[in-house]
């Protein structure tokens, strides 16, 4: 079972933003919300259903702890671990 938690890495297989990567920045039921650092900032994030992301085994230890503690995110934290992880 693919687990999605707050900090990991996934990129959209559906959709017009197919293949663009994503933080998740939250979960909840059978959706995930995400944000980008630019297209969909922290503030914005884009709300999307687990089955039409794939899941990248990469985990921001850091980011998730914020995320979970309700401590907001920078939007250039978020671009930047994105921007490590782009092959």
């Amino acid at each position: 079972m693919v687990e999605f938690k707050t900090g990991g890495l996934a990129r959209s297989l559906a959709g017009h933003d197919k293949g663009q990567l994503y933080i998740i920045i939250g979960v909840s039921g059978e959706y995930v919300t995400l944000s980008d650092g630019r297209k969909r900032p922290s503030d914005r994030p884009k709300r999307k259903n687990k089955k039409h992301l794939q899941l990248i085994h990469v985990y921001e230890e850091n980011l998730g702890t914020k995320m979970e503690s309700g401590v907001s995110v920078r939007d250039e934290e978020i671009r930047s671990f994105i921007k490590a992880h782009q092959q």
